[in-house]
């Protein structure tokens, strides 16, 4: 016959006394059979232990970590306020901790955005341009507490230009050769944006990856900061220049270059390329200042293929007017010793004979534009080649003999090799 059982546990107990008293083989069996039950029994007990140690341990955690999380939502929110206006960054935890499995951090965070007391909505459902600036955000912030350490970290980012406010584009690459200059960190980056190139940087090393004519493509290495030794000098020059025009490094890009000291003949040759598509693959690179057009040239060195420099002659002396008294007293002309340090940096491309160093008589304004230029000369420059078409004419074969070397320069220029041309030329300006 069959007996309920109402309880389980007394059951079980009746049978066990007859294992113990020996006088049932049925209830030692039975008792046999029951041990692996018993067993599940005592390991659901140990799980369910375990998951309360857990959630104890989960919440200490959550508690522990509560001023870390609301200092790394400040610094988030003072990064992503500057390119969205008005918006807040805030994280969400889960309440309670996770006893979904045995993990001993709770589950259930997120990241939030959205307007000052407005709306919030996490991260997925955000554009791209605060997707990404919520990504740089958070580097900037490994970058300002990751220590100095062993283990190796690389990063590895395509077009990290894309959906970017051009706010955001500078502190991102200031982010990114920052984190790679902490020990244990490699950052490489693809990109179709010179800014972020910054010659400036000892840990910046260009590798541009080109398609052959064949349709082969080639990874060539362009620049190493330890093969242009670059000066003291030359460093804080391309810093300046970085800073004032964060697109100079255009020219590692492709095509040919000419190294231009300044604005004027920046616009001048900008307008003869806008006419003429041929000149489409030319980069015009502004030194905007003669000292820093050596340290450039260090740089386009390492191409090894051909480039023009275009620069003023300046005159040996110049005047310097005491301002308490007003005498004048003559001394040398600081734009005039530059002229030595760009010749001493393409000295070997002169006799290699892939650089055309040029000099405008005294300065390109002079040279190439009678009457003196007034105001803004960038602009006065383009007006003045639009309504003269002689004058354009002249420029234009300047600019295409600094493109093709064997072309013959017009008057108001040289090509030169030593400082005694320079002097010659100077000579006969009087």
């Amino acid at each position: 016959t069959i007996q309920l059982a109402g309880c389980w546990a007394h059951l079980r107990r009746k049978f066990y006394d007859l294992h113990i008293t020996g006088v049932s083989q049925a209830a030692t069996d039975t008792v046999v059979a029951m041990s692996a039950l018993w067993k599940v029994e005592d390991g659901v007990k140990l799980y369910n232990k375990i998951l309360d140690d857990i959630k104890d341990f989960q919440e200490l955690a959550l508690e522990h970590n509560k001023g870390k999380i609301e200092e790394a939502q400040k610094t988030l929110n003072e990064i992503v306020s500057t390119i969205f206006i008005g918006h807040v960054v805030e994280y969400i935890q889960s309440a309670e901790a996770s006893d979904s499995a045995l993990k001993l951090f709770p589950d259930g965070g997120k990241l939030t955005m959205g307007h000052k007391g407005g709306h919030m909505s996490d991260l997925e459902s955000q554009g791209s341009g605060a997707r990404r600036t919520m990504l740089w955000a958070t580097l900037k912030l490994l970058k300002d507490s990751a220590t100095d350490q062993k283990k190796a970290n690389v990063l590895l980012i395509d077009e990290p230009e894309l959906c970017l406010h051009p706010n955001a584009i500078r502190d991102a690459c200031k982010v990114l050769y920052d984190l790679a200059s902490k020990e244990g960190w490699q950052v490489m980056v693809t990109t179709h944006s010179p800014v972020f190139i910054d010659l400036s940087r000892d840990n910046t090393s260009v590798v541009r990856v080109e398609r052959q004519a064949k349709g082969e493509i080639v990874g060539t290495t362009l620049y190493r900061p330890e093969t242009a030794q670059l000066s003291p000098d030359d460093k804080a020059n391309l810093k300046l220049l970085n800073l004032y025009d964060p697109y100079v490094g255009e020219f590692f890009f492709g095509g040919r270059v000419i190294l231009v000291e300044g604005d004027t003949e920046y616009s001048a040759f900008r307008l003869i390329m806008d006419e003429d598509k041929s000149f489409s693959d030319i980069h015009v690179i502004r030194a905007r200042g003669k000292a820093t057009i050596a340290s450039l040239a260090k740089i386009l060195n390492q191409f090894g293929a051909s480039y023009s420099i275009l620069h003023d002659t300046d005159r040996p002396t110049t005047k310097r007017t005491n301002k308490k008294t007003g005498k004048e007293t003559e001394i040398v002309n600081p734009a005039w010793t530059t002229n030595g340090n760009i010749l001493a940096a393409v000295e070997k491309q002169l006799v290699a004979k892939t650089v055309r160093l040029v000099a405008s008589r005294i300065h390109f304004e002079a040279a190439f534009f009678d009457t003196e230029l007034t105001g803004e000369k960038p602009y006065a420059a383009v007006r003045s080649l639009q309504g003269d078409l002689d004058r354009k004419k002249t420029v234009t074969e300047l600019f295409k003999a600094l493109v093709d070397h064997n072309s013959k320069l017009p008057d108001g220029c040289i090509e030169w090799s030593t400082l005694a041309e320079l002097e010659k030329l100077v000579e006969t300006v009087g």
